[in-house]
This record gives structure tokens, C-alpha cells and sequence, in this order.
């Protein structure tokens, strides 16, 4: 196709004059405007190496030069256009203010097998969306190794099959801004380089903010025998799709820094996938797992692969780990079926050497933390936290959105990971948040709903007040970001003996039952203390009842 191509260009060129203005350097600047592309090439080029045409706003380039690295600057905007990039040599492609929409291929198609160093302008906003149903493989798609730089934005749509596509590696570098994934029919990111063993495919990121979202496939795919380098910068990625990865390594994943923040709400999806090993030796990782059977790290097995064996290590030494499950077991007839949704499973060994493991659970969660063969010890801390409520969004047809601000002792809360939110229309748990976004669940289209707080520290509940009343509506919104519904309370209440948030007949009954010596372990007995004397009595208990009568 890259022969065929070249012989098309210059066959082209040999009819059409490539237009030339008088300017000096190395940069060819392109500047779209609708339906058309103008071509601005500096007369140091030497034309014998380098051709262009524009067919309207499509612009093709053929660049022959073996030894002087051009630079391609790309401006305006088209919805009817492309680029396409012929050569053998290295180049920067600058992004200062772009968008090309091509509605029958690429966006961006540089086929030059070398380095692509891909600038994204300070305060630019650079847009590539390609056509649905083609034959190309991305939206942006290079045969060689784009190395990305620069604090502007870029966002990438991929309406065929991927976003983002490399043959080789693909490298965000510490200088990187914001990259944001809006979509793609297969992965947000992919890198390979057709089933071979090769030293230069890889994924690696040092820096930047990626954000990916609505993605057919995985987040990031490090194919072909890929390993995958995350050394900083930050990924963020929802995982829906069905057996879907936000990140996935054919090879070994190393972290030794930045941060991960993945939502896994895919049926059997995982978080982070790596084929031989995830070596997690620095970073943070917060890790959402809902998805039916879904995991947050899975180190698979491959017995199949020609290089990759006796796979599905992972080791821990240094990063620390933050999952949030919630159980969806399916309900059916019977009863609940069991789908494993789990934080860690490993075909072979965990070993743990540094770095702590938090495990939030709620719901149904039958085995949080798990591998199929041993785990070594040597370091770290794995904490499981529990919520008392469960909950099962399959069984429910409509669900709304509620923007919270949790507020304990007339203080907003920053950190969200010691507390579990809880939506109940009546005594029905509908909906729990790790974080200031919640999905409440019903079957019927109204009903008063109502709120819970879990503090993991105290093991205790409250009834939080509310700033506004939230009523459910089907697809509904309950406040937004800078107008949250407020869920305020106290963190401690003499008499609430059960810890249930409430002061009532309830804690006079597990009052009675310390004072009687029987196991008080479940009760806080900072809170039974009501008249402030040493020991437990009946003078305890009628102060508990003047407590519940006077409020």
C-alpha cells in the first residue's frame, strides 16, 4: 500500500506544481479552512526529495530526504480532510490549533517506519476524528514511533477501530499535556507490530494526563509481545467493554511511578492485564471494579504464546494499590450466582515485597484478593475494608446520577477512601459511591431517597442531613459538580450505642445487653456511657431513656 501510494504522489506531483513561499527553515506549515488546504513549503527544501499536493483539504506528502528532519506545523480546521505522510526519515508533526475530520479514512497517516515527534502547541486544542467503516486502522495512525511532547490538548476519535494506532512503540513524554481518548470502536491506544518479536514495541509514558473513555476494546494495548513503561504522568480510563483491559501488556509491565485511576465496570473486563508479569514497583494505582466477574489486576497465564511462558506473575514492590469492588452478582431463581469479582488474581505467584494494598469492598465479594498459586510475603500490607450494605444494579431497570460533598463535623471532606456512601429508598440499599458520584438504582420511576454514611474507621453509620431533597427521576440528575447535594453529619453521638447513626430502642436493647455482661465487641461503648460514670449500670440506661425521649 506505502509503494502504491508513493507512485500515486508522484504521478500527482508530476502534473500539479507544489506551491512554495519565500521562507526559510524547515518547517512546512499546512493551514486547513474548510473545504481546502494550503501547503506552505520553505524554499530551502530541495524539491528533488520532497513533493506535496492538496486535493481540496486532503493533503498528501512525499518526503525523500535521508538526512534533514522537517517539520510539519498544522493549523485550522477541515471536517472533508486528511494527511498522509510518505518518506523513510524522522519528522516532528506540530499541532498549533487543529482539527481534521476525514469522513472515508485517517485523520493523520504518517508512514515514514522512523521516529514522529508529535508537538502539541501551548494553548492548543488539536481535534482528529476519522470516517466510520473504512479500511484504516486509527484515526492517528503511524508505522513508525510517535513520541508525543508538548502542554497543549489533543483529542482523538476512532470511529473504525482504534484512536490512537503505532506499528512500533509509542511514548508520552514528561512535557505531555491533556490527550483525551472521546471514543473508539477497538482500543483508545494500540501499539504493535504484527506478531513479531521486536524490541521496539512498547508503550511507555513519563508524563501528561490521558484520559480514556468509551472505548469497544481496551484503554491501552502494548501488543505484538509488547511491554508497557509507566513512569509517570496519569491515566484515567473506563473500562465498559466486555473482556476489555484498561491496560493491557503482552508482555512484562513495569510501573515505577505516576498514577493510574481505572473504572472497570465490563462484564469479565480487568483493570491491568500483563501475559508474563506486572512488576508494580512504584506509583499509585486506584482501581474501580463493578464489572460482572471483572478483576482490578490479573496476571494471565500463556502456555500458547512463542515467547511468552508460564506466565501471570505479578510483583509488588513499592506502588500502592487501591480497589474499590462492588459486587454485581447476578440474581437468579435460586439465588445469587457467585462471578468473582476480585482485586487481584494471578495464574502464578503474587510476591510482595513493598508498597501497601486497600481493598474497599461492597456487595457480595467472595474472595477479594487471590491467586491461583502462592503468595510471597515480603512487605506491604493488604487491608480489607467491608460495607454493611449490598446492593445488585442488575436487578434494578432505571438509574439517576446525585453529585455529592460530604461534609463530617462541619468540614468537607477531600479523601473520600474512609467512607462508603449508601442510597436507600426506604430499607432498600439502591446505590453506594467510593467518591462524590454516586448511581442510584429503582425499579419504579419516583421515590424519596435517602442516605448513609460508613465511617471504616469507626464502624460506625450516620444519618447525614441533606441540603436538598432528592427525589428519584429516570435518567435524572441530583445537583452537578459545583452545586453538589450536601450529606452532613457528626462523627460521634452519646447514646448510639449500635452505631446504626440513630439513638432509639435499639441501643437501650444492646445497653441492656452490656449491662448484663453479654458480648458488647459490635457496640461502641464510648457511646452506652450516657451518665458519664465509670462502669455500666441501670443509671446508664435511664439516662439513654431521657436521651431518646427529649430528642
Amino acid at each position: 500500500m506505502k509503494k502504491l501510494l508513493s507512485a500515486i504522489l508522484i504521478a500527482i506531483c508530476a502534473l500539479y506544481s507544489c506551491p512554495v513561499a519565500a521562507e526559510d527553515g524547515d518547517t512546512v506549515r499546512i493551514v486547513y479552512s474548510g473545504e481546502s488546504a494550503e501547503i506552505i513549503i520553505p524554499q530551502t527544501i530541495d524539491q528533488n526529495y520532497f513533493m506535496a499536493f492538496a486535493d481540496g483539504a486532503h493533503v498528501l506528502v512525499y518526503s525523500n530526504t535521508v538526512s534533514e528532519e522537517y517539520t510539519y506545523q498544522l493549523s485550522g480546521s477541515t471536517t472533508n480532510g486528511s494527511l498522509t505522510i510518505l518518506g523513510s526519515y524522522k519528522l516532528t508533526l506540530e499541532l498549533a490549533g487543529v482539527s481534521i475530520t476525514n469522513p472515508t479514512g485517517a485523520a493523520i497517516d504518517i508512514e515514514c517506519g522512523k521516529r514522529i515527534a508529535v508537538v502539541l502547541d501551548e494553548g492548543t486544542t488539536n481535534t482528529f476524528v476519522d470516517g466510520a467503516n473504512g479500511e484504516q486502522k486509527a484515526a492517528m495512525y503511524f508505522t513508525g514511533h510517535p513520541e508525543f511532547e508538548g502542554p497543549g490538548v489533543l483529542n482523538v476519535t476512532g470511529n473504525t477501530k482504534h484512536a490512537i494506532s503505532a506499528k512500533e512503540y509509542l511514548q508520552f513524554k514528561k512535557t505531555t499535556g491533556t490527550v483525551n481518548i472521546l471514543s473508539a470502536v477497538s482500543d483508545g491506544i494500540h501499539c504493535g507490530k504484527g506478531k513479531e518479536n521486536n524490541d521496539n514495541c512498547f508503550f511507555q509514558i513519563n508524563g501528561g494526563i490521558i484520559n480514556i473513555n468509551n472505548v469497544g476494546g481496551d484503554c491501552i494495548d502494548s501488543d505484538d509481545y509488547g511491554v508497557m513503561y509507566i513512569k509517570g504522568g496519569t491515566i484515567n480510563g473506563n473500562v465498559t467493554a466486555a473482556d476489555g483491559d484498561g491496560l493491557k501488556c503482552d508482555s512484562i509491565l513495569y510501573m515505577t511511578g505516576g498514577e493510574l485511576n481505572l473504572n472497570v465496570t465490563g462484564t469479565e473486563a480487568t483493570g491491568i492485564k500483563a501475559y508474563y508479569e506486572a512488576r508494580l514497583m512504584g506509583g499509585t494505582i486506584n482501581i474501580h471494579v463493578s464489572g460482572d466477574g471483572a478483576k482490578g489486576i490479573k496476571g494471565k497465564q500463556s502456555s500458547t504464546s512463542l515467547t511468552v511462558q508460564n506466565g501471570g506473575y505479578i510483583t509488588l514492590g513499592g506502588t500502592t494499590c487501591n480497589f474499590y469492588l462492588n459486587s454485581n452478582d447476578i440474581k437468579d431463581g435460586e439465588g445469587v450466582i457467585t462471578t468473582n469479582t476480585r482485586a487481584i488474581s494471578a495464574d502464578n505467584d503474587i510476591v510482595r515485597t513493598a508498597g501497601d494494598i486497600t481493598i474497599y469492598a461492597y456487595g457480595d465479594i467472595e474472595s477479594a484478593y487471590n491467586t491461583d498459586a502462592t503468595e510471597n510475603n515480603g512487605g506491604g500490607t493488604v487491608t480489607i475494608y467491608r460495607a454493611p450494605w449490598n446492593f445488585y444494579y442488575t436487578d434494578y431497570q432505571n438509574d439517576m446520577t446525585s453529585f455529592l460533598l460530604l461534609k463530617v463535623d462541619n468540614v468537607a471532606v477531600d479523601d473520600y477512601s474512609n467512607y462508603a456512601i449508601g442510597a436507600f429508598i426506604g430499607n432498600e440499599c439502591v446505590g453506594v459511591a467510593i467518591d462524590d458520584y454516586l448511581r442510584i438504582y429503582s425499579n419504579d420511576t419516583s421515590g424519596t431517597v435517602s442516605f448513609k454514611v460508613y465511617d471504616y474507621a469507626s464502624g460506625r453509620q450516620y444519618l447525614p442531613e441533606t441540603s436538598k431533597n432528592v427525589t428519584f427521576s429516570v435518567n435524572g440528575i441530583t445537583g452537578t459538580p459545583n452545586d453538589p447535594v450536601i450529606l452532613s453529619f457528626n462523627t460521634w453521638k452519646l447514646g448510639d450505642v449500635n452505631k446504626d447513626g440513630m439513638v432509639n430502642n435499639t441501643d437501650a436493647t444492646a445497653l441492656l445487653s452490656i449491662i448484663l455482661g453479654r458480648d458488647s465487641s459490635n457496640y461502641d461503648l464510648e457511646a452506652a456511657n450516657t451518665d458519664g460514670n465509670v462502669g455500666f449500670t441501670i443509671a446508664d440506661l435511664t439516662a439513654l431513656v431521657n436521651i431518646i425521649l427529649n430528642q
